[in-house]
């Protein structure tokens, strides 16, 4: 079922959703900047999300527990040819990299995931494709690095 993390009005991000806490870490990049998490479970709620709102980046777990993260990105491409995509992946291999290359995805990040090298991607996303620095502003840096020292201060207990 998709469901919200957040409460934004302008920008939207699709998240697949996943066995782990995917979508409570990338809040916590999203949440000072006032982003929209659109969470979804399926094919189906990625089929509606992205017929109902409109989506500015999609972050794939390749691990979806319905369909595969190639396959979410191939009905994502067919929805929306353009929308920028980040696909994640337990050690991804050549053959999942090169499918990754021919569905135009933005990047592929290995699992586990490193916030700040999320960020920057999505900053990078953004600037590129939106010419936003919505990521790299000063302020949100601060927050952002806040937030991901806190993280993995309590990762290590």
């Amino acid at each position: 079922m998709a469901h919200r993390t957040s409460d934004s009005q302008s920008i939207n991000v699709l998240l697949s959703n996943a066995n782990w806490a995917w979508p409570q870490a990338v809040e916590k990049i999203f949440q000072p900047r006032g982003i929209n998490a659109l969470v979804a479970d399926s094919a189906a709620d990625i089929t509606k999300l992205i017929d109902i709102q409109k989506i500015h980046l999609a972050i794939i777990d390749n691990s979806m527990t319905d369909l595969t993260g190639t396959q979410a990105l191939k009905i994502i491409r067919q929805l929306n040819p353009q929308l920028p995509c980040i696909l994640l992946a337990q050690k991804p291999q050549k053959r999942l990299l090169a499918e990754a290359l021919a569905l135009n995805t933005f990047s592929v990040l290995e699992k586990p995931i490193d916030l700040a090298l999320l960020a920057g991607q999505i900053d990078r996303l953004f600037l590129k494709h939106y010419q936003s620095n919505l990521f790299s502003s000063p302020q949100t840096k601060r927050k952002l690095t806040f937030k991901i020292n806190l993280t993995s201060r309590y990762k290590n207990k």
